[in-house]
């Protein structure tokens, strides 16, 4: 081959080598399967949410709470909370004896000072210490011998009320026996009634054993007239609702309460109360139930019973006075704020029940 053709036949090898490379290559990209995008993960799953848990609690028929707080506990602790009125608080406390052990709730609320030892004795609570225990006057949980069965909410206080349009009111129990009073004063059974039973420990705390029963056998005979329950002897038989009898046995509270529901504005109450002695001082409690299958939720309760919101609550729901001092409280209420002696009265659940039977000898005759 002629010397002057070498570099083209040179050029054109090296351009025939450089076409079989590119269509090697290109080849090869064909053959080779393109890479699939990786799969997303699974969806993580969202959880589903307990279902709430129903904590049952019984009260006495008095109690009340907004539906506010309620629903914020129930919210708080993922619980749907049941209320159960059993009656008033002898009636709670039987029913919780009559279902020891095997308890309709979780909570008994309305248990008081008068009718706690009879159940203490059946077995019907168990022990629970609230983280504002400390925060209840040492006097008032020494009216459940500051034992850790019973948690006191509230206090309250009954006397006589008195309608100032009968003139002036007696200014001691020894009264109440006099002429002048006889067929004025309307009072409630203590067989039936919490406020009956209460008043018939102030009177025995006042006259003492073995002087209590003339008094009341003085007032049998001035014709004092005897009514099943509060409502009945209030709203019935109270001159102030258009009944008969001047003097009624009722609460240091009911002034206030007449003042905050009264439907025209009034610069005092219509009622006045009267303390013509030292005065049995009622206290409530909440219990967690022995059987219950959920005992920390029931605490938490007895804690929310206790927070400041519940307490403040108190005065305007069920008209008592709260356990945690020092809260602000309605205006009206100053009404309900009375200079009071507590009546100092030990007892047993025996004298109870002996003061009850000796009660109804004497009114019977």
């Amino acid at each position: 081959m002629p010397a002057r053709h070498l570099p083209l036949v040179r050029s054109l090898a090296l351009l025939a080598a450089a076409l079989l490379a590119a269509f090697a290559v290109a080849c090869g990209d064909e053959a080779e399967a393109p890479e699939e995008p990786p799969e997303p993960p699974p969806p993580t799953a969202t959880p589903t949410p307990a279902d709430p848990t129903t904590l049952t609690v019984i009260t006495h028929d008095s109690f009340d709470v907004s539906d506010g707080l309620i629903e914020q506990f129930e919210q708080e602790h993922n619980a749907k909370v049941e209320l159960i009125a059993g009656g008033d608080a002898n009636e709670v406390v039987n029913r919780a004896i009559l279902n020891s052990g095997n308890p309709e709730g979780d909570v008994l609320f309305g248990v008081d000072n008068l009718s706690f030892q009879r159940a203490v004795k059946a077995g019907v609570f168990r022990e629970y210490e609230s983280s504002r225990r400390g925060d209840i006057p040492t006097d008032i949980r020494a009216q459940f011998g500051d034992s850790l069965l019973l948690t006191p909410i509230d206090y309250g206080y009954v006397n006589l009320n008195f309608d100032p349009a009968a003139g002036e009111p007696p200014s001691t129990l020894e009264e109440l026996t006099e002429r002048q009073w006889r067929g004025k004063l309307v009072v409630e059974d203590p067989a039936t009634s919490s406020p009956g039973l209460q008043f018939l420990a102030t009177t025995i705390a006042y006259f003492g054993e073995g002087r209590w029963q003339q008094f009341w056998q003085d007032l049998h005979d001035n014709d004092v007239r005897v009514e099943l329950g509060w409502s009945d002897a209030y709203y019935t038989h109270f001159s102030v609702y258009g009944g008969d009898r001047p003097l009624v046995v009722s609460y240091t509270s009911s002034p206030a309460a007449e003042f905050f529901f009264s439907e025209e504005p009034l610069t005092e109450p219509p009622t006045r109360n009267v303390i013509p002695s030292p005065l049995f001082r009622q206290v409530e409690a909440a219990a967690v139930l022995e059987g219950t299958e959920h005992a920390d939720l029931a605490g938490k309760f007895i804690d929310f019973m206790l927070s400041d919101a519940f307490q403040a609550q108190i005065p305007e729901t069920m008209f008592v006075y709260p356990v945690i001092p020092d809260l602000e409280l309605p205006e009206w209420w100053s009404w309900a704020d009375v200079e009071v002696e507590t009546a100092s009265i030990e007892f047993t659940a025996e004298d109870v029940d002996r003061w009850i039977r000796e009660w109804t000898e004497i009114m019977r005759r």
